[in-house]
């Protein structure tokens, strides 16, 4: 006998847990064909009670299963554990389930807590492993040894439940831009995000169109029943503004700016083709050392036509080779770049092979036009690009920071984001059009 979605419904039943439409949504993608399934949802909205539900229906439906309960600390792992066992004490499990110390037992499986220390965490081969308020994790060590498990046994799951994470430079933040660096959907306030093995549903208000003063909005992304915009509203007098955002209304980096709204990448997705000779611009982000390089070519109708990335030191001496190749394949009307460690090598490009190579300091003045010229572009769908899995990457590890001169684009960790630049870049001088030089009379 395997657990199944029609399983776990019946078992569900058993028990007497009623599912409320946003908990049958998640059980769902939970028996989906992603093996990792990620829900980040506002406090308070039973993702602990629907974890230990599904940790015990996997316990007892899952031949010779093995259940990992894990989180930032033991303490929070007890959580989801006692919640567990307090279902295996039901009259209609006790026959079935032995509990022992933060264990529980059927005849050939367990289902206990494993050390917040993610470095003890490798021994087990679990079937199932839940990863319970990523946002607290401090390291990815614990999510690390569950993630790398999955390989261990066919069929193995790994369930992640959070609240939103504080930064993009959090293990649970890496997830998340994982996720909607792939396949993204959003309908009203809910997120729904595919990669390769990984789904991502998510429950929250989006900074750059939704009313964060706004209580009845905010209790929409808060789907419990029991959650009103009047118990909302008490929270939000009560507690700092970033943290009712982040706990309440499920922001992700309540003090960072997320660039995008969710799905606005994966909208601009098309299948175009080049035509041949189509002129392109391309924009050059020159990264230091041990960081990554890219070149990013569009056509005048912001098609992205190619994405090049080198990675190393060594990454800035493969540069004009590859745009000579380029050249070799389309007309190049210029070559912007960050002249930062390119300088000499733009001048020779100009100088031996006729490119026109116009610099574009990344200053504050330039950067912050430029990243809001790729927004609007792509919010707009005036962007078109192929899915290119690097750009894609770089595109969801980016932020929005705050400067005196407006926001800018810039890095949320240590994921490269210089794909993501050298679009702007091309963008931005694709867009430009110099004024007509106007005859006013003779002197």
């Amino acid at each position: 006998m395997a657990a199944t979605l029609a399983s776990f419904k019946r078992f569900a039943d058993r028990v007497g847990y009623r599912l409320e439409p946003f908990q049958k949504r998640i059980v769902q993608a939970y028996f989906g064909a992603e093996r990792e399934l990620a829900v980040v949802l506002p406090k308070g909205n039973a993702k602990s009670s629907l974890a230990a539900l599904l940790a015990v229906h996997h316990l007892l439906e899952t031949p010779r299963p093995t259940v990992v309960l894990g989180a930032g600390s033991r303490e929070q792992a007890r959580v989801v554990f006692e919640l567990a066992r307090d279902l295996a004490l039901r009259p209609s499990l006790a026959a079935r389930i032995v509990v022992r110390h933060l264990e529980l037992r059927v005849p050939g499986g367990t289902l206990r807590v494993v050390a917040a220390d993610g470095a003890l965490a490798h021994g087990p081969t679990p079937t199932l492993s839940v990863a319970d308020e990523l946002w607290a994790h401090k390291k990815g060590e614990l999510y690390e040894a569950m993630r790398t498990a999955l390989v261990k046994a066919p069929g193995a799951r790994l369930l992640v439940l959070s609240t939103a994470p504080r930064s993009g430079d959090t293990p649970l933040g890496r997830l998340r831009r994982r996720a909607i660096a792939g396949h993204v959907s959003r309908r009203g306030v809910v997120t729904d995000a595919c990669a390769p093995g990984l789904r991502l549903l998510e429950w929250s208000l989006d900074p750059q169109t939704d009313d964060l003063d706004d209580d009845r909005l905010v209790a929409r992304c808060n789907p419990a029943s029991w959650i009103s915009p009047e118990v909302l509203a008490e929270q939000r007098l009560a507690l700092p503004r970033h943290v009712f955002l982040q706990f309440h209304a499920s922001v992700t980096g309540a003090g960072e700016g997320a660039w995008l709204p969710p799905g606005a990448w994966t909208a601009c997705r098309d299948d175009y083709q080049i035509e041949e000779g189509a002129p392109v611009v391309a924009g050059v982000d020159i990264g230091g050392s041990r960081a990554t390089t890219a070149i990013v070519a569009v056509t005048r109708d912001l098609r992205v036509v190619e994405v090049t990335v080198f990675e190393g030191d060594d990454a800035v001496l493969q540069v004009p080779d590859a745009l000579l190749d380029l050249a070799r394949r389309h007309p190049v009307e210029e070559v912007a770049y960050d002249p930062w460690r390119f300088q000499s090598e733009a001048l020779r490009l100009e100088r031996d092979h006729g490119l026109l190579m116009v610099a574009f300091p990344q200053s504050h003045s330039r950067m912050t036009v430029a990243s809001e010229r790729l927004h609007q572009a792509v919010v707009e769908r005036r962007l078109r690009h192929r899915g290119f899995p690097q750009l894609d990457r770089h595109i969801a590890a980016a932020t929005a920071k705050q400067t005196g001169r407006g926001w800018r684009l810039d890095r949320a960790s240590a994921d490269p984001i210089d794909a993501c630049i050298a679009l702007a870049i091309a963008v931005d001088r694709a867009q430009h059009i110099t004024e007509p030089v106007r005859l006013l009379g003779w002197l």
